[in-house]
């Protein structure tokens, strides 16, 4: 796509953006002014469509951010995808509250928007993995995934003695080896061949391994030709030889009448013609099925994702050099600024200062406390967000009926003190009475929801991130209003502006000098305070009038550096098997479907019904709560998250893809991993600072805690204390989980099996959030089978996958696939042509697989019952239920009132 296409798809996208924004607001409003919806159906709708549109322009911003040529519009957009991520899970928050479930449906909002489910399906951005972790980072992860040791102390001096010493005894007993050897063929008459002791480089070693590998497929295949004559010459001197013994012998059959030859010819074209016929038929239907999608080819088309890889590369590469030609014009203007108008630019500022000055002193004869450089110096002077005139002499009147106060009845320390602890007291008081006053409210608003007459409806919740939202836009617009036009100049749509170069240079410029200036006019402000109350003394106030003291910020603390090279620690953490090289996998490799009809069964107004969650639903939450998490930075991001589900269930499968898609460091903190790693407290305690370090120099990081529910056993089995998997219990959540910020990004994610045996409270403080995996469905298991089965080119195109799906309810996915695998070996395989494959092949093999994993409706239903009595969303849940149980009895009672 050209760069004029993706310029008018930008145009596009801030019309869309208005839409989303002003449909937001809508949601704004009814949260302020407390307004309800009812039925329930429509507030989710409402929501929902808010959360579909953001879905939408969050895919094409990170597109417009990946493929655009405008250097200066990227950063931008940036901003705008950073505060849509953080709006985007706080709708999905609301969506939660709204629906009382951990899975959301939106499947009747995208009705009304005339869009499907995969549109609003939330991709990877290409910035995640490649713009947040720094290139020497990555060096290091590369290098020691690769096998090379960098991370290996510096070798002291008796340490390289040490090797060499080492280097020339086994050089020393090579030799000997060598003319032993030498000594022995000679006694026994051998022939002593010249032994060439050879160097090869790596690079030479792996080029000879590639021609001996190529040369013997080449070997093999002449070998195998060969073999394949001589097999054919035979087979057919045997025949002539059997052929000539049968003439001479008198056995050989006489030839047919040519008669009987054209009535078997004609025969023979009327079944292939009409085989022909039914052939070309069924070719005809399988076209038309494979277009209405209704089987799969087991020859598919080329997927176009590789060249649309390859092309979106080279649009990186010329983005790439448009920023450094960006980079480099920027680096010289900003020298040229600072070398002409240098002077200039400290005059205005100081000309500025002077003035501000000059104000307060005409007004109230009096100056205003300079701000401190670690708040912005001067730059809150600009801003307007220092002491105006007006405040200060609200301030001053305030101060002097104060201080008159405290002239006739002067205050001891104890009664100040005893003053702020009562107003601390007071203080306390009235958050407690607006805590218990809260609370009443939010019982009086769900009792008032069990009868229908009186029910208020949903309030939603006002959108912390909004305001955010709004800012990032209105930034956009006001630098980029006036440049976006239909029929823009070329530097609009690639490259760079030129103006906006020198604007931006300039600025920075004056940043950098003002710190300089309010130096120099801290000085001067105090010479002119020392000159006023000089004045005042001689008029005979012996104390000027001051504004109130700005208190000194917290300077920010200055991150010292680290006494152990990163390098290091990552090497010692891989070497004890901590941080771990995970498969490459993605997150569309967790095949399933989704559950299509949850969203109108939830919808019935008085009698819905609410079905489990699918697989394709699982991968859902995945991208939402954890991919979109990992890259935010957002308040309202949980860090921790917590996945329960029947092993087997791809717990793992998504924790690895989501590392893959995300380039992330897997930290393994599993407790069969690390039991007889550092030993002891202190080696312990070693061992957590190393993870916080590296994950946080190395992020993006997940820490993987694999069977979580281990470590809070609330007893341990017999069997597995040898194994001490409590040991993280006490420490993991303060250690681990509570120092990860807002600004890190770090995921820590658990997955549970039995979290039934665990002490749940203290579990669920340490992972804040949930993700709740189904058992294997219906719709996901012929997705599998459909995908699997019709690559073999010999299985039936119209095979019976909807009553073998049914069958395999409850086994998981990669018991199903080894099943296939299993059936469909070499001979089966050659068998398919006139032996078709029948789904009791299948069924068997699953039943016969000693690894398999199969969980009926009785075992899953434990946990089911433990979700319900742990989760958050247990309470929320039974509450749902016990409120549409008592409207739909008040509506029934009315009816039978009305009949009556």
């Amino acid at each position: 796509m050209a760069s004029k296409e993706y310029y008018e798809r930008w145009l596009k996208i801030k019309e869309d953006f208005e839409k989303a924004l002003a449909a937001d607001q809508k949601i704004q409003d009814l949260a302020s002014d407390s307004i309800g919806i009812k039925p329930q159906a429509t507030a989710i709708e409402i929501v929902a469509r808010v959360y579909s549109q953001y879905c939408i322009l969050y895919n094409r911003l990170c597109e417009c951010y990946d493929q655009m040529d405008q250097v200066q519009r990227r950063p931008f957009i940036r901003q705008i995808i950073d505060t849509i991520t953080c709006r985007l899970l706080e709708l999905k928050s609301s969506l939660e509250t709204v629906e009382a479930f951990e899975y959301t449906y939106t499947d009747n909002a995208l009705k009304q928007m005339l869009i499907i489910p995969q549109d609003v399906e939330i991709l990877c951005p290409f910035f995640y993995p490649f713009e947040i972790r720094q290139k020497e980072m990555q060096y290091i992860i590369d290098q020691i995934f690769a096998g090379n040791r960098i991370g290996d102390p510096t070798p002291t001096q008796s340490e390289l003695e040490l090797r060499e010493q080492q280097r020339l005894e086994e050089e020393m007993r090579l030799k000997e080896e060598k003319e032993e050897e030498i000594r022995r063929k000679l006694a026994l008459g051998e022939d002593i061949e010249s032994i060439h002791s050879e160097v090869l480089s790596p690079e030479e070693i792996e080029k000879r391994r590639l021609e001996e590998e190529y040369n013997r497929h080449v070997n093999n295949i002449q070998r195998m030709e060969r073999s394949r004559n001589i097999v054919r010459q035979n087979t057919k001197k045997i025949n002539k030889d059997k052929a000539l013994y049968l003439e001479l012998a008198g056995l050989k059959k006489p030839e047919a009448s040519p008669y009987m030859k054209e009535r078997a010819a004609a025969l023979i074209k009327t079944i292939y013609k009409r085989f022909m016929e039914i052939k070309r038929e069924q070719k005809r239907e399988n076209k038309v099925k494979e277009k209405l999608q209704m089987i799969i080819t087991s020859q598919p088309k080329p997927s176009q994702k590789t060249e649309l890889k390859r092309v979106e590369e080279i649009r990186r590469s010329y983005r790439q050099k448009y920023h450094e030609k960006w980079l480099e014009d920027h680096i010289k203007e900003k020298a040229h600024i600072l070398q002409i108008k240098e002077g200039h630019i400290m005059d205005d500022i100081t000309s500025e200062i002077r003035e501000w000055f000059r104000v307060w002193y005409n007004k109230v004869r009096t100056f205003d406390e300079f701000p401190w450089p670690e708040e912005g110096g001067s730059i809150l002077v600009v801003k307007g967000e220092t002491f105006t005139i007006e405040e200060y002499i609200e301030y001053r009147a305030k101060e002097d009926k104060r201080l008159k106060e405290e002239a006739g009845n002067p205050k001891t320390k104890q009664q100040i003190k005893a003053e702020k602890l009562e107003a601390k007291l007071e203080q306390r008081r009235i958050e407690k009475e607006a805590l218990e006053k809260e609370k009443k409210r939010f019982s009086d608003y769900r009792k008032s929801r069990l009868n229908p007459a009186n029910d208020p409806g949903v309030f939603l919740t006002v959108g912390k991130q909004f305001e955010r939202l709004q800012e990032a836009w209105k930034d956009y617009q006001t630098q980029w209003r006036n440049i976006d036009v239909p029929d823009p100049p070329l530097e609009v749509i690639k490259g760079y502006i030129k103006e906006l170069l020198i604007g931006t240079a300039y600025q920075e410029v004056h940043l950098q000098l003002r710190p300089i200036v309010d130096e120099m006019m801290r000085l001067e402000l105090e010479q002119l305070k020392m000159s006023l109350k000089n004045d005042y003394n001689v008029a005979g106030i012996s104390k000027p009038p001051q504004s109130e003291k700005r208190k000194k910020p917290r300077k920010p603390k200055v991150p010292k550096p680290e006494k152990i090279p990163p390098a290091r620690m990552f090497q010692e953490l891989f070497d004890e098997g901590i941080i771990k090289q995970h498969k490459r996998l993605t997150i569309d490799d967790f095949w399933g479907d989704r559950n299509y009809a949850a969203a109108d069964m939830r919808a019935v107004e008085w009698t819905p019904s609410f079905p489990p969650p699918c697989l394709g639903d699982v991968r859902e939450q995945i991208r939402i709560r954890c991919l979109l998490t990992l890259g935010s930075s957002c308040r309202n991001a949980n860090r921790s998250i917590l996945l329960v589900g029947p092993k087997g269930s791809g717990k793992k499968t998504l924790v690895y893809a989501l590392a893959t898609e995300t380039n992330s460091i897997l930290i393994d903190l599993s407790p069969f991993n690390v039991y007889n790693k550092y030993p002891g407290p202190k080696n312990l305690k070693k061992m957590f600072n190393l993870i916080n370090k590296v994950s946080r120099l190395m992020q993006p990081a997940i820490i993987l805690v694999s069977d979580a529910d281990k470590i809070f056993y609330k007893k341990v089995p017999p069997e597995e204390k040898m194994f001490d998997p409590t040991r993280l219990q006490k420490d993991l959540f303060k250690e681990i989980v509570k120092p990860i910020s807002e600004k890190d990004k770090i995921l820590v994610i658990g997955t549970a099996s039995e979290p039934w045996l665990t002490k749940g409270a203290v579990m669920l403080k340490t992972f804040s959030s949930m993700i709740m995996f189904p058992r294997s469905d219906y719709g996901s298991i012929s997705y599998i089978l459909k995908t699997v089965l019709m690559k073999y080119h010999g299985i039936d195109r119209e095979f019976n996958v909807h009553s073998l799906a049914q069958t395999l309810r409850g086994f998981d996915i990669n018991t199903i696939r080894r099943a296939i695998e299993t059936v469909l070996d070499g001979n089966r395989i050659a068998q398919l042509y006139f032996k078709p494959l029948e789904p009791a092949e299948i069924l068997k093999a699953a039943m016969d697989d000693s690894q398999g994993n199969y969980i009926d409706p009785f075992d899953y239903d434990m946990f089911t019952q433990w979700y319900l009595a742990s989760s958050p969303w247990g309470g929320e849940y039974a509450y749902y239920m016990m409120m549409l149980e008592s409207q739909l009895t008040y509506k029934l009672k009315e009816e039978k009132k009305k009949k009556k």
